[in-house]
């Protein structure tokens, strides 16, 4: 017959494992009722899970702990992932599917990819892409660049219609910066009068 564990000596291993019991010892295989002393969760392990080791008393924390120890068994190969496709990695390695600040070696941007993209073959620098936001002032510099004045400012996308008169014939159009970056010209009479 095994012998009887006395409860404090149970409370005091309790304890040691990070947990406040709120009720008195119950026995070896009953749910205690604890309070863990790290994060005020309330869990319910019993005395010979947490003696023997196969619980962590606490859950919540528990899965918080294995979180970071996955983390922190990936992040050497994570960040050897990074480097290897031009990122060096300027913040500790969040998770494959968080935004990672990292700095891009081909231009000197600061970007935040995701190592999961990264992975599979996906791009990490809008800019080097070509998707990049475009500065409002760039882009009336480049309308202005092959003769058309905007008349508005500009739209947001490079893909939206935006209305501005041509400099050489005074047309109203509407073209848009991205056709006008594939070499398209801005003024649909001018075009038609050059051929």
């Amino acid at each position: 017959m095994p012998a009887r564990i006395d409860p404090d000596t149970a409370a005091a291993v309790m304890r040691a494992a990070g947990l406040e019991p709120m009720e008195p010892y119950p026995g070896a295989n009953v749910a205690w009722n604890c309070r863990c002393l790290k994060g005020a969760h309330g869990v319910a392990p019993t005395f010979t899970s947490v003696r023997t080791g196969t619980s962590s008393g606490c859950r919540h924390c528990g899965r918080t702990a294995a979180g970071e120890r996955r983390r922190a068994a990936g992040q050497a190969r994570a960040e050897a992932d990074m480097r290897a496709a031009g990122f060096e990695p300027l913040d500790p390695y969040p998770g494959a599917r968080m935004r990672w600040r990292c700095l891009h070696i081909a231009c000197g941007r600061v970007v935040h990819p995701r190592l999961f993209q990264i992975r599979t073959g996906g791009g990490g620098c809008l800019a080097c892409a070509g998707r990049a936001p475009v500065e409002p002032t760039a882009a009336e510099a480049e309308m202005r660049a092959i003769g058309m004045e905007p008349l508005e400012p500009f739209p947001g996308r490079v893909r939206d219609p935006w209305s501005c008169r041509c400099t050489r014939c005074g047309h109203i159009g509407t073209p848009t910066l991205n056709n006008i970056r594939r070499g398209q010209g801005g003024c649909y009479p001018c075009a038609h009068r050059g051929r």
